[in-house]
């Protein structure tokens, strides 16, 4: 391994990729390109291009702006209660990880004993979602070596990742190993 260590620089929020805003202005940026006169075209092909981009681009900016106003309008309480929302995913591991290491701050008088967590969780959870769940929970298991090396691609170190992540840094450092490895693997 390089003693060189990458900057230390961490994103404040990681995006998948464009905001519907972005994609918008992207999809603007488009419809102006298509108006601008081509050389190589005739006239009457430049008139018919430019109605079909312009009449095809409109609809689908419309469809964009429809999607956004629709997902604004969704209730916060409706994301709440879904049971795969990200929210309550943190929500129930932080309460389970809380109430079995019997560290429970007094301030959190809502807080549940094990036995009424499990029967809230098996309230809320059916069959199918555990099948699906542990399904995912098998992939990031095992994308952890690709996601740690990401994360220290972008500046973290292990220890930081360890943290994010809930894994011990040697185990961390196991996975960037392994990652290493495989990298060196593809070389050849």
């Amino acid at each position: 391994m390089s003693k060189e260590q990458p900057p230390r620089v961490r994103a404040a929020a990681r995006r998948a990729g464009p905001t519907l805003a972005e994609f918008r202005e992207h999809l603007s940026a488009l419809a102006e390109y298509a108006a601008s006169p081509q050389d190589s075209q005739s006239p009457f092909m430049r008139s018919v291009g430019r109605h079909l981009f312009d009449v095809s681009l409109q609809s689908f900016i419309r469809l964009v702006d429809d999607y956004a106003a629709d997902h604004a309008s969704a209730s916060r309480t409706e994301r709440q209660n879904d049971p795969y929302s990200r929210l309550n995913m943190r929500a129930l591991a932080r309460t389970h990880r809380m109430v079995t290491r019997g560290k429970v701050p007094e301030h959190l008088d809502r807080v549940p004993d094990l036995n009424r967590l499990l029967d809230m969780v098996a309230d809320d959870f059916t069959l199918e979602d555990v099948r699906i769940i542990r399904g995912v929970a098998a992939a990031l298991a095992d994308a952890m070596p690709r996601i740690a090396h990401k994360a220290r691609e972008e500046g973290m170190s292990p220890d930081e990742i360890a943290t994010e992540s809930g894994y011990t840094s040697s185990r961390i450092a196991q996975f960037l190993r392994e990652e290493k490895k495989r990298h060196g693997d593809d070389a050849q």
